[in-house]
């Protein structure tokens, strides 16, 4: 739903519903590291720059970033801060007319391919209200950039980034000084909504291969689909997907309506929970039906194989099950 003004093309009558559509059918390719490095690094960097940032700034990264010329990532995360953003410790300290940037951000799905990134530095006093969101070109003197080799998400260029005393303008800050906090709060829950979509596709992925497999495959004079106890499997995880897309479209339903995503941020981190859980048990279950099959990188177990190991990112990536679990209690101010 990017603006027609920077080279958007949404539709006329386009709602949350058009979205989910979209990020299902990018999640049915059953790699979350394309998916991650071609569309989900400009789903979490870009919205604060057209929320927050000056019509300048817009008018220079959004054109190029949504016509697919420059990649933008988001670069929140650090070695010893993760869903703790309160506690940053990146700084950028103010000299004239430019910040001075220093620390280190890692994790940063897109980083090493990145012309721009969106970056959550400390401009002020400990906790969350002294913290801001700055654009830094990735070709700016000290910015240093590292791979990182990664369980799944292969595709998905994760950096370490570095920096070192980089000169930035002021100009570059996204929105208001010392009040980054809210805007990244308000981005996360667009990415859990987003990452729990292509969760979902991945556990309905696993039930596809299953069922195709045992469909074939014949043991002990019948199919393993006509074996009771590999029907139960395909049933169990039938109705975990079934219930968490009926959860998921009753949130873009709220959404629809007019619910903003912090009135509904304790369920999505509940759904997040749930999604990336039932991902995982789908995951498990599959590999049990294609048995060897699912452990190797190539063959009819190839999706399968991929899958179990994206696991891991979709359960902690945005936000880790204990995390969220915690959060969602204290929306619920019990």
């Amino acid at each position: 739903n990017w603006p027609v003004e920077y080279g958007g093309t949404p539709p006329p009558d386009y709602d949350i519903f058009h979205e989910l559509i979209y990020w299902d059918e990018i999640a049915r390719c059953g790699s979350g590291g394309i998916a991650a490095a071609v569309f989900f690094t400009i789903a979490i960097a870009l919205p604060p720059i057209l929320l927050e940032g000056s019509t300048e700034m817009k008018e220079r990264i959004a054109r190029d970033v949504i016509t697919g010329e420059k990649i933008i990532a988001l670069a929140i995360t650090e070695p010893s801060a993760g869903s703790d953003v309160a506690n940053i410790e990146t700084t950028a300290t103010r000299s004239g007319d430019e910040y001075i940037v220093s620390g280190s951000k890692k994790f940063i799905t897109g980083g090493m391919k990145g012309d721009y990134f969106v970056v959550a530095c400390r401009t002020g006093s400990r906790g969350m209200g002294g913290i801001s969101l700055l654009l830094i070109e990735s070709n700016r003197p000290g910015v240093k950039l590292t791979r990182l080799p990664t369980q799944g998400w292969v595709t998905s260029n994760t950096a370490l980034i570095v920096f070192e005393d980089v000169r930035v303008p002021v100009t570059n800050l996204i929105g208001e000084e010392n009040q980054g906090f809210r805007a990244i709060m308000f981005n996360f829950n667009h990415e859990r909504w987003t990452g729990i979509a292509m969760s979902l596709r991945g556990a309905r992925g696993c039930i596809e291969e299953a069922i195709n497999y045992a469909r074939q495959r014949k043991t002990f004079g019948k199919r393993l689909i006509d074996h009771q106890v590999l029907r139960h499997k395909i049933a169990e995880m039938s109705i975990r997907v079934e219930l968490a897309q009926n959860m998921l479209e009753t949130l873009c339903y709220q959404l629809k309506c007019g619910a903003s995503p912090f009135e509904v941020g304790g369920q999505i981190a509940s759904l997040k929970v749930f999604t990336t859980r039932t991902m995982e048990y789908c995951a498990r279950e599959a590999s049990q039906i294609l048995g060897g099959n699912s452990y190797l990188q190539t063959g009819v177990g190839a999706r399968i194989e991929r899958i179990y190991r994206e696991v891991r990112v979709a359960a902690i990536g945005g936000g880790s099950e204990e995390v969220m679990t915690d959060l969602a209690m204290r929306l619920a101010k019990l």
